[in-house]
């Protein structure tokens, strides 16, 4: 009996084991490998809609002889979404409009292009990867410096000034571009046309890029080239691709585009890529209402597509493709007037007679719009401009499921740095601060610059010193505000190119809180801050310095998790600093004991007690203006 129980005991522990080791395997096996994307896609079908896509796949289906729908490439892929496209100014985008907020996560005017509203240069999802080591591609079906590549390096308050985006091309340093060339280099003058061009291709040449005309030029130059421009045809170098339905078999396609731009920037221990596609003319040939056209020209994105999807195979747990677009054009339906009937077949016949008359990216737009062909074909338009409705978004690859749902077009590339897991030094808001202080007049030695964070940026340091700037400007000077939120010592370093060249009269620094919320130690910090205080001094020997400690923090409002249990660290910070300026001869103000609770009494206090006065901050961090007033009077015996 006991030998049975002893069998029966032995077996159970080894089912138990085996049971056990299989739960715990399972378990490995159902945690989800992280995934980040080295390799993104982001194709834009301009103008396409959810209503192009489903006439595309109609008429797919037809030609297999079917009812129903035959499925794209890129519908077949396991992330769907749809996102919103109004702009700053309308609910109705334009397409450049819809390229700074797919580019940047800005939203800004219609008929501008990479600018915030008030005209400041947005920091593009392009520049801020290049940035980081990534190799960047732009390429489209029409030409390089239209709305949308434009959007993804240019700065333009008016999309149409191509020549001036065209310029800037060059400027952005971004290692591959594709497409029809540059409408830049056109005008109606043939003489300024000439002018344009040759001041275009010499600033291409200036800044390194070869160009190469055609893919039997690009397969020769490639691997001799820093940097890469691949035009079409010589003869045609400035024109658009050649639309699907007057295309000839020597003419470059965007998927060719697309296959040479991941030949060129691919590299097996490199940090990675980013590439835009733009299928251009699904917009051009939605605004004609030309049902045909639009459906190649769908087709010959979906193509484009394909290349990157090949590429996703080869590197499924490294690679990011999304698919979107800028706005809906032309109000399509499939389907007008009652009886619920479509006739494909009419579009057979419209094929076959585009194929044998002489289409060209020239005549194309001006040609007759298409209403007998979509009224035959029972398609529906309901204008020849763009509309304000939801577009389509799909996705697979490493993050797609950020784009899943209903999204704003603006989140597009913010979920894209998201899914890379690329951590972006700044934020928006430091590169337009820092691109308002390049449209300003350069800083002279006749000026006082309060430099730091959102504590000197909150400060309205012309108002508080009227008889010091009034004194300044005879001069031709000024007090200067140069803080920006969310700063740190790193950043503030970053810019000190638009200050040091100027060798200001004096500067008032101070930094450390964000850096504090950055998980840095307290002598990171304090060796951080004062290395910007030695390079003052070794670039602007003759600007007084003032370094000014950091202020108390109030934990007790919550606001700042990041700052959490790091009270005493303002405390440990400062008196780092204030050693370190005593042995760098350097003026240290200590504004801390002035801001606690209780004034300088409180100092007597263990530091993580040392708290903000809560009657002079709204969040624990920054003040009122009460607490300016004090730090005011603290410093006035200073600035002079």
């Amino acid at each position: 009996m006991e030998r049975k129980y002893s069998f029966f005991k032995t077996a159970f522990c080894l089912i138990a084991a085996i049971l056990f080791v299989s739960a715990s395997f399972a378990q490995q096996k159902a945690e989800p490998k992280e995934q980040k994307a080295k390799y993104v896609f982001l194709f834009i079908g301009d103008g396409m809609g959810f209503a192009h896509v489903g006439l595309t796949e109609a008429y797919l289906a037809h030609k297999k002889g079917v009812i129903g729908s035959e499925p794209l490439q890129f519908t077949q892929f396991p992330v769907l979404g749809m996102a919103t496209t109004f702009s700053k100014s309308n609910i109705i985008t334009c397409s450049s409009a819809a390229a700074t907020a797919l580019a940047s996560g800005i939203k800004t005017n219609n008929n501008t292009v990479g600018v915030y509203p008030d005209s400041i240069p947005v920091y593009q999802i392009s520049y801020k990867l290049k940035d980081l080591g990534y190799k960047i591609g732009i390429m489209t079906s029409v030409t390089i410096d239209h709305a949308t590549p434009a959007g993804f390096y240019g700065h333009n308050i008016k999309r149409n000034n191509y020549y001036e985006l065209a310029m800037e091309l060059p400027e952005s340093g971004f290692d591959f571009f594709g497409g029809g060339g540059f409408q830049g280099a056109t005008d109606k003058d043939s003489q300024k046309a000439a002018q344009k061009e040759k001041d275009i291709y010499s600033k291409v040449a200036e800044f390194g890029y070869t160009v190469a005309y055609g893919l039997d030029e690009f397969n020769a130059k490639k691997a001799s080239s820093k940097k890469m421009i691949l035009l079409q045809k010589k003869e045609n170098k400035d024109k658009i691709l050649p639309y699907v339905i007057g295309r000839k078999s020597d003419d470059l396609t965007l998927a060719q585009v697309v296959s040479s731009a991941i030949d060129y920037l691919y590299t097996p221990d490199g940090k990675g890529f980013f590439i835009m596609a733009e299928g251009g003319k699904i917009d051009w040939a939605a605004h004609v209402n030309d049902p045909a056209g639009t459906i190649m020209e769908t087709i010959d994105m979906d193509n484009a597509v394909k290349v990157a999807y090949e590429f996703y195979k080869q590197h499924p747990d490294e690679t990011l493709i999304v698919i979107t677009a800028d706005h809906e054009t032309g109000g399509l339906s499939l389907g007008k007037k009652s009886g619920y009937r479509y006739y494909p077949e009419v579009l057979d016949k419209a094929m076959q007679h585009y194929t044998k008359e002489e289409i060209s990216a020239e005549n194309y737009m001006t040609r007759e719009v298409l209403d007998t062909l979509s009224d035959k074909a029972r398609i529906g338009w309901s204008t020849r401009s763009h509309t304000g409705i939801y577009v389509p978004v799909f996705a697979v690859g490493a993050g797609s499921q950020l784009f899943a749902g209903r999204i704003d077009n603006t989140d597009i590339p913010k979920n894209i740095i998201k899914a890379m897991g690329a951590v972006v030094p700044y934020t928006d808001h430091y590169y337009k601060r820092k691109a308002v202080f390049d449209k300003e007049s350069p800083i002279t030695e006749n000026d006082i610059v309060f430099l730091g964070n959102s504590l000197t940026e909150g400060g309205n340091w012309v108002s508080y010193f009227p008889d010091v700037e009034a004194k300044l400007q005879k001069k031709g000077g000024g007090i200067r505000n140069r803080g920006i939120v969310g700063d740190t010592f790193g950043g503030i370093d970053a810019r000190l190119d638009q200050i040091l060249p100027g060798h200001p009269k004096t500067i008032f620094f101070m930094s450390g809180a964000n850096d504090v919320s950055h998980n840095l130690t307290a002598d990171s910090i304090a060796n951080g801050i004062m290395g910007v205080v030695r390079r003052i001094k070794a670039e602007s020997p003759k600007t007084k310095v003032y370094l000014q400690s950091l202020l108390p923090i109030n934990e007790s409002f919550k606001r700042y998790r990041l700052l959490t249990g790091k009270t005493a660290m303002f405390s440990e910070i400062n008196a780092k600093l204030e050693a370190m300026c005593k042995q760098e001869k350097v003026t240290f103000i200590n504004l801390y004991p002035l801001f606690l609770t209780n004034g300088p009494a409180d100092l007597a206090l263990p530091a993580d007690q040392q708290v903000l006065n809560p009657k002079i901050t709204r969040d624990g961090l920054h003040v009122t203006k009460e607490g300016y007033k004090i730090w005011q009077e603290a410093i006035r015996k200073y600035v002079k």
